[in-house]
């Protein structure tokens, strides 16, 4: 898997979507928030090829360490807001 800082690349989505097809990108906005790409034709491929990327290995390791977390509810509450400012 490939990280990608967003505020550092230049990258458009059809090169995005070029390199996705050759292995997962882990897209890293400025504002720390991360996007996977990656291709989902077969499930058990992607989720093996996963669990072998020593890389997104280390990324899950480094999100369980991190000491920044966002309760359920304050998710939901966001969700909820942003639903009835869609609605006005």
């Amino acid at each position: 898997m490939k990280t990608i800082r967003l505020e550092e690349a230049n990258l458009d989505l059809k090169s995005a979507i070029t390199l996705a097809r050759k292995e997962p990108l882990l897209l890293r906005a400025a504002d720390g928030r991360e996007l996977l790409l990656s291709r989902a034709d077969d499930f058990e491929e992607e989720a093996g090829s996963l669990h072998r990327s020593q890389a997104f290995q280390h990324v899950l390791d480094e999100r369980s360490a991190s000491p920044r977390r966002i309760p359920l509810e304050e998710v939901e509450f966001e969700i909820d807001r942003e639903l009835a400012a869609q609605e006005e």
